[in-house]
């Protein structure tokens, strides 16, 4: 965001009130700014302006959000609902800021663990590129009590089904069918397939870590701003 940014317009980026109920508000002195009621629809915000939304809620003006969130399972984390599952976004709904945000990696509606969002689109770029190398941990539980050589073969290297070498990973053992696992790329169900590849499989997968970000204490469906 700009240093300075009109309310209607950020009003209408939050996806709270649209543009041509904003007049009508406004000579309801419905909206404050700093505790002063606006003065117009094209009214310019600063950063950390607190807007008031009689009714609606209290939020900052912010040049971005980085946002940590912990998907459950049965969830998608596309911003709109799929045929067979809803997306994350229905777990945000009391988040003034949910339209501005957008989840770096598709997940499944199966999977749960740590996703990352953020209104940054450069940001989501830098931790989603092949380029940057970002480590992503995981908690994997596995049908087989994994072996020391399929050990061997992920913190070398693994060729998946389409030919793709994997860079060499790290294995912590957990127990003989629970692992945690590091890897550096983000292919698609790239976990699933490098343990389908070493003659194993998941049965239960755990994002816990991206980066220098943890998942820390969230439980499902919990958020927390970075």
């Amino acid at each position: 965001m700009k240093q300075s940014i009109r309310l209607d317009k950020y009003l209408a980026n939050l996806g709270l009130i649209p543009r041509r109920q904003l007049k009508k508000l406004l000579k309801q002195w419905i909206i404050l700014i700093n505790n002063i009621p606006a003065r117009s629809w094209d009214q310019k915000l600063s950063l950390w302006d607190k807007i008031q939304i009689l009714g609606v809620g209290e939020f900052e003006v912010k040049k971005d959000i980085h946002l940590l969130f912990y998907k459950p399972k049965g969830y998608v984390s596309t911003d709109v609902d799929e045929p067979n599952c809803p997306s994350y976004k229905n777990l945000l709904a009391d988040y003034p800021y949910v339209n501005l945000v957008h989840a770096a990696w598709r997940l499944d509606c199966d999977a749960h663990w740590l996703l990352l969002l953020s209104s940054d689109g450069n940001f989501i770029h830098q931790i989603i590129s092949p380029k940057s190398k970002v480590e992503k941990e995981y908690e994997v539980e596995l049908k087989d009590p994994i072996t020391q050589p399929q050990i061997d073969k992920l913190q070398k290297w693994v060729t998946l089904d389409d030919g793709y070498k994997t860079l060499p990973a790290q294995v912590k053992l957990i127990n003989p069918q629970k692992i945690k696992l590091t890897i550096h790329e983000g292919k698609y169900h790239q976990v699933k397939r490098m343990l389908e590849t070493v003659g194993n499989k998941v049965i239960d997968l755990k994002r816990i870590r991206i980066g220098q970000w943890e998942l820390g204490n969230l439980k499902p469906g919990e958020r927390q701003e970075i």
